[in-house]
């Protein structure tokens, strides 16, 4: 087969393939097992390409039916406490992209007037410090044994060191407006290119909530943290959740 044949051919690869060291170098084509080119979109509305890659993993707190607590007063934003911090410690140039968190309130807390949230990204060392309880991830492909590459991945009652200079708040809110219920459901979705708005239902009130949060896509290069940070103004006794993050690394 001549050079100028195999221009035309693609490199068989069903799952990951070594990454390119840089940008502007020439690579092959990627091909399935069949020759089909690889040209679907990675993160469709489907997943299922990035996780027969070995791409996509899950993380799900310990003990099913068991919420993880949280601070037990955080009545105002502070960057040195956080509810989730995880950190890409990746060697090889991977990526981390959020794909959602859900919470799930398994005790609500007491006195707390309203719930919010802050969403950081920071550069980096690891700026955790103590607390919480470290979660680990899970390959959603049954016959891959890769791993996501993160040294932290952290949901509780978090204390982390003082932001640095490069930290940058990428998303914040109100979730609700009165204090949590017993089996609300907090779904935050990221980087849909038409999100949803926030589900049509009260927000106050003493009935169970099941509401989703639109947030931006977020990427995290190999030293970067993302930090979800919560409080809730008069909160005496800590909230207890049940949590799920999904995300993928590539």
């Amino acid at each position: 087969m001549s050079d100028v044949n195999k221009l035309t051919w693609g490199l068989s690869n069903r799952g990951l393939p070594a990454p390119i060291a840089g940008d502007n170098i020439y690579g092959p084509a990627r091909v399935s097992r069949y020759g089909e080119l690889v040209t679907q979109p990675l993160a469709g509305s489907k997943l299922y390409t990035l996780a027969d890659e070995g791409s996509y993993f899950t993380a799900l707190n310990p003990t099913p039916g068991t919420g993880i607590v949280g601070a037990a007063a955080p009545v105002a934003f502070a960057d040195t406490g956080a509810l989730i911090f995880l950190r890409n410690s990746q060697s090889s140039g991977q990526r981390v992209y959020l794909d959602y968190i859900e919470l799930m309130v398994t005790a609500a807390g007491t006195n707390g007037t309203s719930w919010n949230f802050v969403m950081r990204g920071d550069k980096g060392n690891s700026r955790y410090t103590s607390g919480g309880t470290q979660l680990t991830p899970v390959n959603t492909n049954m016959g891959s044994s890769r791993t996501p590459g993160l040294d932290r991945l952290q949901f509780g009652a978090n204390v982390l060191t003082a932001a640095t200079s490069e930290v940058r708040t990428i998303h914040q809110g109100v979730a609700r407006t009165v204090l949590k219920v017993i089996g609300d459901k907090y779904l935050f979705t990221f980087g849909n290119s038409s999100p949803a708005p926030m589900s049509g239902i009260p927000l106050e009130g003493t009935t169970q909530a099941s509401i989703q949060i639109p947030c931006p896509p977020i990427v995290l290069d190999p030293g970067d943290t993302f930090a979800l940070h919560e409080w809730a103004p008069a909160q005496t006794v800590a909230a207890a959740y049940e949590v799920a993050i999904g995300l993928w690394v590539r």
